[in-house]
C-alpha cells in the first residue's frame, strides 16, 4: 500500500496502522508499541519535521486542531526525510477518525520548480485568482510594487496593492487621488481578457504591465520594466512583440506545469494523482460498479538491463498504447510508477472486470515489443479489487488492487487475482518477509556483491563505479533501487555504507599492488561522510592499506542533504591530502550543485544521468553540459558524463567537449572480479 493510514478511536488512542505509516513517520518507534498511544502523544515526539518549519510549537497546535475537526479537508506536511505528503482525516460513525497521508513530494518538486522558474525570470510576475488576490508572484514583482510589498503578498488583494503604492507615492499619475488612481488602473486591468497598460513611476521609471486571463477565470500578469524602450520610441514596437511572445511563453508554461501535475511525463497517461482524483469522485457518488485493475509488467526488468533504460521506456510507452487500445473511452489507464499502471472501470459488474482484464493481459502476450532491434515478449500480473463496504476509500480500495497484483506476481507471469479476503493467498501476502529481515540477513550471511561498471575515455578504461546488489533467496542480484530506500528507512545505511568502503578498498589496494593506472570509485550520501564514526572507520581502513589511496576515489551524494558544509568541507580535505580523489556526483540534478562546487575543494565532477539521457531533447540540460566542461576546464577537473547509452549521445558528448563516460552503451555493471579482469 502506498499510502499511510490509521484508525483513532474516539478516545482518539490509535486502534490500528499500516507499516506505511511507521516508513513516513519512523521516529514514532521510540515509543515501541504504538497501539493504545494517543494522537496528541505521537505529534508531540520531537522529530526532524521541526526542523523544517518556523514554529514547531505552532506547528503541532496546528496539526492537533486539524486532527480535531476531522473535516475531510486535505492539507500537506513535510517528512523529516525531506518529503511532503498529503493529509486527510474524517470522522467515523462511531467517533473515531480515520488519517490517511499520500506521498506528494514528487508534485511538490514540480510546484519548486516552477517557483524557482520563475523566480529567476527578468519581468515581474503575478498569478492572481479569480477575485483578483494574488496567489504566485515573484520578487520583480514585488520591487516594482515599492514599499506597498514590504510583507508577504500571497492571499492580499491586487486592488488594495495598488492602492498602497499610489498612497506611498509610488505612480506619477496618482497625483492627488491615490485611491481613485488605484481603482482605475483596475478597471483597465481587468477590462478584458488580455490588457496591456504602460504606467509612469515617481523616479523616472515605466512599467508595462501585460494581464491575460486564463480559461479558468485566473489571471497571469507580466510587469515589465521599460524605462529604456521608452526612451527608444522607435524600438516599441519590436519589444511590445517580444513582450507578447514572453507572456505567451509564461501562460504556456503555466498551463503546462498545471497539466503535469496530472499527467506522466513519459508516457502522456494520468498520472496517480489524477487516478486518485477519478477514484474520489466515483466513489463519492456511491461505490457500486467501481473497480480498480493494478498492472505490474512481466519481465520488464529484463528489458531494461538488456537495451538500457532509454529503450526501456519506448517500451512503456508502446505497452501504455496497447493498453489504452483495448479500454471503453470512460475508463482511466494512469501509470503510477516504474512499470506500473492501473485502471479504473465505472459501472460494471466483477465478472466484466475480469474479462477487461483478461483482453489486457492478452493483448499485452500477444505483442512482440522492439527496441534497440531486440524482440521482448512480455506479459502482465493483474491484481482486481472491487469496491464496496470493506473498500469504500480510495486508499483501501488501491491498496486492496496493490496486493491482489503482488499475489498475481508472485503466483508466475501472466496471472490475474481478485482481492477476496476469504482467499489464502491474501492472507498470506500480509505475512510476506519484510525488508528489515532480508537486509539483516544480507548483512550478517554477507549477501551483499559488488559490481563494477567502467569509467572510458577513447583511450580505454580509465576507472570503475563500484555498484552494491543484494543476492535474493533466490540467487539473483537486487539493484541498489529496491533495497536501498528500505534501509534508508530501516537504519541500516551506516552498516551498508562500512561493507562498501571496506570492499572497494580491498579492489583499491588490488589494483595499486598490479601498477594499474586505473581506479575505483564509491559514492557516499553527505550524511554519511559527515558521521564521526564512519570518517573513524574510513580512516583507520585507509591507515592500515595507504596505497589504496593512489586508485581509489569518492563521489558525494545526496548532497540537497547538507546541513553542516564545514564538517563535510574538512572531511573532504583530509582525504584529499591521504591521496583520495573526490568527485561531485549527480551533477545538474539539483538546485545546489554549483553552490556546492564552490565551497567543496574536489578533483572532478560527474554529470548525473538524467542530464545526459535529456540531451538531445532538452536545451537546459545541454546548457548544463556546457557549463560543467567550461567549469572544469577553469578548475582543471576531470569531467565524467554517466548514463551513456547512445551513439548520439555520445557524439554530443564529444561536441561539448567531454572526454570521459559512464553508461550501458560502453559497459553493463557486472561482478567487479569478471570487470578487473578485462
Amino acid at each position: 500500500m502506498s499510502d499511510a493510514f490509521a484508525l483513532f478511536d474516539a478516545e482518539d488512542h490509535l486502534v490500528l496502522h499500516n507499516g506505511r505509516f511507521t516508513e513516513f513517520f519512523p521516529f514514532l518507534m521510540v515509543l515501541g508499541d504504538l497501539h493504545g498511544q494517543t494522537f496528541e502523544t505521537l505529534v508531540k515526539v520531537p522529530n526532524g519535521e521541526w526542523s523544517r518549519v518556523a514554529d514547531p510549537e505552532h506547528y503541532v497546535a496546528e496539526r492537533l486542531a486539524r486532527h480535531h475537526a476531522a473535516d475531510g479537508r486535505p492539507f500537506a506536511i513535510c517528512l523529516e526525510n525531506g518529503g511532503w505528503v498529503r493529509v486527510r482525516e474524517r470522522r467515523t460513525p462511531d467517533g473515531g477518525i480515520v488519517s490517511t497521508w499520500t506521498d506528494i513530494s514528487e508534485l511538490k518538486a514540480t510546484e519548486q520548480h516552477l517557483l524557482d522558474t520563475i523566480d529567476s525570470i527578468g519581468e515581474g510576475f503575478v498569478l492572481l485568482e479569480e477575485d483578483g488576490r494574488v496567489q504566485l508572484c515573484n520578487q520583480r514583482f514585488r520591487d516594482m510594487l515599492g514599499d506597498a510589498a514590504t510583507a508577504s503578498l500571497n492571499g492580499a488583494a491586487l486592488d488594495e496593492l495598488l492602492r498602497q503604492a499610489a498612497l506611498t507615492g509610488r505612480f506619477v499619475e496618482a497625483g492627488t487621488d491615490p485611491e481613485g488612481f488605484a481603482a482605475r488602473m483596475m478597471q483597465q486591468l481587468g477590462g478584458a481578457d488580455d490588457t496591456r497598460l504602460e504606467v509612469p513611476l515617481r523616479n523616472g521609471g515605466w512599467v508595462l504591465a501585460s494581464h491575460r486571463r486564463m480559461k479558468d477565470g485566473s489571471v497571469v500578469g507580466i510587469w515589465t520594466d521599460v524605462t529604456s524602450q521608452k526612451k527608444r520610441e522607435a524600438e516599441l514596437v519590436a519589444i511590445r512583440a517580444q513582450l507578447e511572445r514572453h507572456t505567451d511563453a509564461l501562460s504556456e508554461f503555466a498551463r503546462l506545469v498545471a497539466r503535469q501535475a496530472r499527467s506522466d511525463a513519459l508516457t502522456g497517461l494520468p498520472n496517480r494523482f489524477a487516478l486518485e482524483e477519478r477514484l474520489d469522485q466515483l466513489l463519492h457518488d456511491g461505490p457500486n460498479g467501481v473497480c480498480v485493475l493494478y498492472i505490474d509488467v512481466d519481465r520488464f526488468k529484463v528489458v531494461n538491463d538488456t537495451v538500457g533504460h532509454a529503450a526501456g521506456d519506448e517500451v512503456l510507452r508502446g505497452i501504455a498504447q496497447t493498453l489504452k487500445r483495448q479500454l471503453r473511452a470512460d475508463d482511466l489507464l494512469a501509470r503510477i510508477g516504474g512499470d506500473e499502471f492501473a485502471v479504473v472501470l465505472a459501472e460494471v459488474e466483477e465478472e466484466e472486470a475480469m474479462r477487461v482484464a483478461e483482453r489486457l493481459n492478452a493483448a499485452v502476450h500477444g505483442r512482440s515489443f522492439v527496441a534497440e532491434g531486440r524482440s521482448f515478449s512480455l506479459g502482465l500480473s493483474i491484481g482486481l479489487a472491487r469496491a464496496g463496504t470493506n473498500l469504500s476509500s480510495v486508499a483501501r480500495l488501491l491498496a486492496a488492487a496493490d496486493t491482489a497484483c503482488y499475489i498475481a506476481k508472485d503466483a508466475g507471469p501472466g496471472r490475474i487475482q481478485l482481492y477476496d479476503l476469504g482467499d489464502l493467498s491474501v492472507s498470506h501476502a500480509q505475512e510476506t518477509l519484510s525488508w528489515a529481515e532480508r537486509i539483516q540477513l544480507a548483512l550478517e550471511a554477507d549477501m551483499f556483491v559488488l559490481h563494477l561498471q567502467a569509467i572510458v575515455s577513447d583511450d580505454g578504461i580509465s576507472g570503475y563505479e563500484a555498484l552494491i546488489r543484494l543476492v535474493d533467496e533466490r540467487g539473483l542480484p537486487r539493484t541498489p533501487a529496491s533495497f536501498l530506500p528500505a534501509a534508508r528507512r530501516l537504519g541500516y545505511m551506516s552498516r551498508i555504507d562500512e561493507w562498501v568502503c571496506r570492499r572497494t578498498i580491498d579492489y583499491a589496494v588490488r589494483l595499486a599492488h598490479a601498477g594499474s593506472d586505473r581506479y575505483v570509485s564509491m559514492n557516499f550520501g553527505v550524511r554519511t561522510l559527515t558521521d564521526p564514526a564512519f570518517q573513524r572507520r574510513f580512516l583507520e581502513l585507509l591507515h592500515r592499506s595507504p596505497e589504496a589511496a593512489r586508485t581509489l576515489a569518492v563521489e558525494i551524494t545526496e548532497t540537497d542533504e547538507i546541513e553542516d558544509i564545514e564538517a563535510l568541507s574538512d572531511f573532504v580535505d583530509t582525504l584529499r591530502e591521504r591521496g583520495v580523489r573526490l568527485f561531485l556526483d549527480d551533477f545538474g540534478s539539483g538546485y545546489n550543485s554549483f553552490d556546492v562546487l564552490k565551497r567543496l575543494h574536489v578533483d572532478g565532477i560527474k554529470i548525473d544521468w538524467a542530464v545526459t539521457h535529456d540531451l538531445l531533447d532538452d536545451p537546459i540540460d545541454e546548457a548544463l553540459v556546457k557549463a560543467a566542461v567550461s567549469i572544469a576546464e577553469s578548475l582543471g577537473l576531470e569531467l565524467v558524463a554517466e548514463g551513456v547509452e547512445r551513439q548520439a549521445e555520445l557524439d554530443r558528448l564529444r561536441a561539448l567537449g567531454v572526454k570521459l563516460y559512464q553508461g550501458h552503451y560502453f559497459h553493463k555493471p557486472e561482478d567487479a572480479e569478471a570487470a578487473l579482469l578485462k
